[in-house]
């Protein structure tokens, strides 16, 4: 699955009109586009940032012009800057879907390219389950960019006392070799995507 990271720098009196226009028209826009699996609205309205993450069975869907006017929109709406980035889906755990409100920590990752497949082994295996077993989990995917070697690993928890669960975890990785975790950034959630999960792997 291909994953379309647009982030929006705003103006903090202006944060609102942004949602507004995400989950009204461009979500419309988004969802009625032929190959699109879902989108995922996060929010920092103390930042005055906007996330907005689009799910798609094709690398070229999300360029159509209508979304690209869409976004141009939504970047209006806040009087913002936009940061597109595009991913591929490398793994999804789902232990059930958040409602909107829940606290989402987006953690950036630096992945060694010659030992990427390890690497991602390692958080499906070792990291996702410990997430699954954490009270108050939601949702954990892992987004990789294999051309410069970047990932995003994304959790979603009931409150934030929850989603201090899963620093901890994190916490305890910070020295392992295979991945190098640089920065970490607390969202709320407006709305989830519940994008299909990938097919289970043979």
């Amino acid at each position: 699955m291909y994953v379309r990271v647009n982030t929006i720098f705003g103006s903090t009196d202006r944060v609102e009109a942004g949602i507004t226009q995400i989950e009204g028209p461009n979500r419309a826009a988004v969802e009625a586009t032929l190959g699109n699996r879902g989108l995922t609205t996060l929010v920092d309205r103390e930042a005055a940032v906007i996330i907005a993450i689009s799910y798609w069975d094709e690398p070229d869907r999300s360029s159509e012009a209508e979304l690209t006017r869409a976004r141009q929109n939504a970047v209006a709406a806040t009087a913002g800057d936009l940061v597109a980035e595009n991913y591929v889906r490398a793994h999804d755990e789902r232990a059930s879907t958040p409602e909107p409100g829940s606290t989402v920590r987006l953690v950036s990752m630096q992945i060694t390219a010659s030992r990427s497949a390890e690497a991602l082994a390692y958080l499906r295996d070792e990291i996702l389950p410990r997430f699954r077993a954490t009270p108050g989990f939601h949702h954990a995917e892992v987004l990789v960019d294999d051309n410069v070697g970047r990932a995003l690993l994304i959790t979603t928890w009931q409150h934030e006392d929850h989603a201090a669960g899963s620093d901890a975890i994190l916490d305890s990785l910070r020295t392992d070799a295979l991945l190098a975790f640089t920065n970490t950034q607390t969202y709320t959630l407006v709305r989830d995507a519940e994008a299909i999960p990938l097919p289970v792997q043979a």
